[in-house]
């Protein structure tokens, strides 16, 4: 079974389970540079905590059933200054989370959208929260998952990875920004196929922790969130070729986490190995049909003016 596709907003998970008009074109076409502290070179905490922050798998409710995840909102690390959903935003970049939609049980009966905050330098930060009652990243983390976004109760390592991916989040210049930047601003830089699948290719070094420590349990969850990523990717294509290609890694993975099931580890990672080499030298088709593809600005800008899908 293909996993259903999600990074930051699904284009078909948001169309069922989010009011009509919340999804826009520039999020869907723009996000800010991802600015880290150390870079690419980071720890397995850090890692898996980035892929769990791009993973609706973390939250619950109608934010898992349409695709959402911490990227949605705080894309690679900023405020999403154009997040808009009827009926919780009264402009761009502002949302009530504490709305029925997310969860019964953060609903407060009030219309009272705030500004979503940007997570840059959140490691320097002493108060957390729209209501700035929370000192610790880890208690801020936790209240979005499970009393804002009715997700389950995170595992304690979850938990320390998304802390740990936070905590990454430099506030910083970007390479190559000019000082006359707006402050708390990061340059955007257009969505691509290109970099979606380099950041796939990066998130599968999650995996070899899990599959070298022989835990299952870890191993299937890291499978679930990388599947969709491949997702995401998969539903912006519409010719049969690529999303074929892309249905495979999706199988692979969920071979690699049925051999964890049966304790068969050398297969498990061999199969790892074979996916990476696979996502790091792609077939040609997928690189060919991305120009064709909903990553084109004016081929998604039409596909979202569609009434009927």
């Amino acid at each position: 079974m293909f996993a259903p596709p999600a990074l930051a907003q699904s284009l078909r998970g948001a169309l069922d389970w989010l009011p009509p008009g919340s999804l826009n074109l520039h999020e869907l076409t723009q996000r800010p540079q991802e600015i880290q502290a150390g870079g690419e070179r980071q720890s397995f905490f850090a890692e898996y905590g980035r892929l769990a922050f791009r993973s609706p798998d973390v939250l619950g409710g109608n934010a898992r059933k349409a695709g959402l995840s911490c990227q949605a909102c705080h894309p690679n690390g900023d405020a999403n200054r154009h997040f808009f959903i009827p009926g919780l935003s009264d402009r761009p970049g502002r949302i009530d989370v504490t709305h029925s939609l997310w969860s019964a049980k953060g609903d407060d009966g009030r219309a009272n959208p705030l500004e979503i905050p940007s997570l840059r330098g959140v490691k320097g930060r002493h108060r957390l929260g729209f209501d700035r009652r929370l000192g610790s990243l880890r208690e801020f983390t936790r209240n979005v998952i499970v009393l804002e976004f009715d997700g389950a109760e995170p595992e304690p390592l979850l938990l320390d990875a998304l802390v740990a991916y936070q905590q990454t989040l430099a506030p910083g210049l970007a390479p190559g920004q000019p000082p006359s930047q707006a402050p708390g601003q990061v340059p955007e830089q257009p969505l691509r196929f290109e970099d979606d699948l380099r950041d796939f290719t990066r998130a599968l070094g999650v995996l070899r922790l899990p599959l070298a420590e022989e835990n299952a349990a870890l191993t299937n969850r890291v499978t679930v969130m990388l599947r969709s990523q491949v997702g995401f990717m998969h539903e912006r294509f519409e010719e049969t070729a690529p999303q074929q290609i892309l249905e495979g890694w999706s199988q692979e993975l969920r071979g690699i986490a049925v051999l964890a099931d049966a304790s068969r580890w050398p297969e498990a990672r061999d199969r790892l190995g074979a996916l990476r080499q696979q996502a790091e030298q792609p077939p040609a088709v997928l690189m060919t049909a991305a120009p064709r593809s909903l990553y084109d600005p004016e081929k998604l800008r039409i596909w979202l003016s569609k009434p009927v899908r």
